[in-house]
């Protein structure tokens, strides 16, 4: 035949079984692995309990019909093996648990759901009192107290592990664990030495944490709905949804010398739901760590944490410290790094003294990427810090605080650092620091990143960038505080304790001087600064800012006191600013102002477009330049 004729297409049986043989080798048709688990019967021939028993270790053991199996006790897996449990309900029948895995097992389960548990007491053996923990006093923190665990010893023994609890290695990869209840970890309790991983489409929903005695304060109860983990957790997907704990961790509660690592998956519209009472912070009280609540190590490195709900702190995420001692001579404090992921859309429901919509943290902190959106609190809508907090990257954007820090509140005696790459925008607060509020003896130093677009809409205060209180203190030595707003004072900061400028710059922020009409006589449109504080630039600018009066600077001003405010240009610019219809452009000087060295130009107002001294005010010029200024450079008024 020509080499070019069309071949003969007749298949002949030696040929049908060679294909059938190549097929074969390539997959096709062949058998599922594992053993065949035949039957959902709870025991006997062919059911799972009988192949865990009779397993070789590392075996596979595969269910083979779709259905539940009801348990009379739980499934125990005391070796290394795989459950491949698609399309099959494991169905504890409120009935303990449907799952143990012990000390010496890795144990992997693939599909299916586990559902239904109301755990058990641990036995003695595997100390099942000491998930107490004892927080810091509350002078330190009253307003965060976490009553549910602050006592170490136990009047009753809790419940764990709603569904199931893990002693060993337990991995679960596209499971469904459900409908468990128990004191502690209403869906899975992962003990001391253990780990757990979470991966695929797993999902760990609609379980609860609640309570022994909902008067005795002295059990540990209902914490960790979704999950209690002593050990070691990895989430590297699926979610953590809709589950509740009374007291703390809606989704998640770790314990002390616990590790926590979310790389993927949600941790997703928890909630914990002790009811909000008190009107101040002496009386307040309520549950924390909507999402999650931990004593131990976090780090998000992606994933994300949305739309949790706690009554009074952390709506998304709380992480506290915790004495080591009886007298807390000596404080624990657990580390939280975000690398990456979402925080976002969580919130605090509470009437009074609440704190941290997206993350409560009393930690040493790490920031170094991620995104901390949409979140809202009466105290730092986006972070509640009570620790060092080390900012170098990521977005803290468009939170919400009712009372103070849209963003960030800092209430630590500290050191606090934002630099790098890290962008603070489109914050809201109405009474102070739409962007950051420092206070409670904090010291925070600014050397890179941004600081934009935050405001302040209420008219009792200001710092629509940045609001510094009389005990804390501010380094600025890079990095930009620009386009944020204030009603009243204060466009870019709003200073009443110390701050240093080296470098940096404040720059484009407003005073709007107006609300629903009226000309509120607002001031500083750069920096605010109240009786009693003080400044010194040495480097960087304060430029093209606009305010009523004070368009750059406002020292001391109208009702304040001794002492007065006093700022020192020691090498730092002034310029560009502006008064929008009265006096000041430059500077707005009720207190002390002295130039040494650096520059006050191009200013402008009505009248004293570089410096307008009012009366009993102290200006001194000994070096520098103030020149250039529109329609004159200094003006003391009478």
């Amino acid at each position: 035949m020509n080499a070019r004729t069309a071949p003969d297409r007749t298949t002949t049986p030696l040929a049908l079984l060679t294909l059938t043989l190549v097929l074969a080798s390539c997959g096709g048709g062949s058998t599922p692995p594992g053993t065949p688990v035949t039957t959902l019967a709870d025991s006997g021939a062919g059911s799972l309990r009988e192949a865990i028993a009779a397993a070789a270790p590392g075996a596979t053991l595969r269910l083979t019909q779709a259905g539940t199996l009801t348990l009379d006790s739980p499934l125990v897996a005391d070796k290394n093996v795989t459950i491949i449990a698609t399309g099959v309900t494991i169905d504890a029948a409120g009935k303990g648990r449907a799952l143990e895995v012990t000390q010496d097992a890795a144990v992997t389960v693939r599909g299916g759901t586990l559902k239904g548990g109301v755990g058990a007491v641990l036995p003695a053996s595997l100390n099942a009192a000491s998930v107490g923990e004892r927080f810091m006093p509350a002078q330190m923190h009253v307003r965060h107290t976490d009553r549910a665990t602050r006592i170490s010893a136990q009047a009753a023994t809790p419940t764990v592990g709603g569904v199931l609890i893990n002693h060993g290695v337990l991995t679960l990869d596209g499971v469904t664990v459900t409908g468990g209840k128990a004191n502690l970890g209403g869906g899975i309790y992962n003990d001391a030495g253990a780990t757990l991983t979470l991966k695929g489409t797993t999902n760990v929903t609609g379980n609860t944490a609640d309570l022994i005695d909902p008067n005795d304060d002295t059990i540990s109860q209902g914490l960790g709905g979704g999950i209690f983990t002593k050990g070691t957790m990895t989430m590297a997907g699926g979610n953590v949804s809709g589950n509740s704990a009374t007291y703390s961790g809606g989704g998640i509660r770790g314990g002390v010398g616990s590790s926590i690592t979310i790389s993927g998956g949600r941790v997703d519209g928890n909630t914990c739901t002790l009811p909000f009472t008190g009107t101040t912070s002496a009386d307040a009280s309520g549950c924390g760590g909507g999402g999650i609540f931990t004593t131990g190590d976090l780090g998000i490195t992606g994933g994300s944490v949305s739309n949790n709900t706690a009554s009074y702190y952390g709506g998304g995420v709380a992480i506290a410290g915790t004495c080591t001692d009886a007298e807390c001579a000596t404080v624990y404090f657990p580390t939280f790094i975000l690398s990456g992921g979402s925080v976002e859309g969580n919130t605090t429901t509470g009437t009074a003294d609440n704190g941290g919509g997206g993350l409560w943290l009393y930690a040493k902190s790490t920031i170094s990427g991620g995104t901390i959106y949409g979140n809202s609190s009466m105290y730092g809508g986006g972070i509640d810090t009570w620790h060092d907090l080390n900012l170098t990257g990521g977005v803290i954007e468009d939170n919400t605080a009712t009372v103070n820090g849209g963003g960030l509140i800092l209430l630590s005696d500290g050191a606090n650092h934002i630099g790098g790459t890290a962008r603070i925008s489109g914050n809201t607060a109405t009474n102070a620091g739409g962007g950051v509020y420092v206070t409670g003896a904090s010291r925070l130093t600014m050397d890179g990143g941004s600081i934009n677009g935050n405001k302040v809409t209420g008219t009792t205060d200001g710092g629509g960038g940045v609001r510094v209180s009389g005990s804390s203190a501010f380094t600025l030595a890079g990095g930009k505080i620009s386009g944020n707003t204030a009603v009243k004072t204060g466009g870019g900061v709003t200073l009443g304790g110390q701050m240093v400028m080296t470098g940096g710059s404040i720059t484009g922020n407003t005073v709007t001087n107006r609300t629903s009409g009226q000309d509120l006589g607002g001031g500083g449109g750069g920096v605010r600064m109240y009786a009693g504080s003080s400044l010194t630039a040495s480097g960087g600018t304060i430029s093209n800012n606009t305010a009523w009066y004070g368009g750059g600077v406002e020292t001391g001003g109208a009702f304040q006191t001794s002492p007065a405010a006093t700022f020192v240009l020691s090498g730092g610019t002034v310029s560009s600013n502006h008064a929008d219809g009265n006096v000041g452009g430059g500077f707005f000087n009720g207190g002390v102002l002295t130039v040494q060295t650096g520059s006050v130009t191009g200013n402008s107002a009505s009248a004293g477009g570089g410096v307008f001294n009012i009366k009993g005010a102290t200006y001194a010029q000994t070096g520098g330049t103030v020149t250039g200024n529109t329609p004159d450079d200094v003006v003391n008024g009478q």
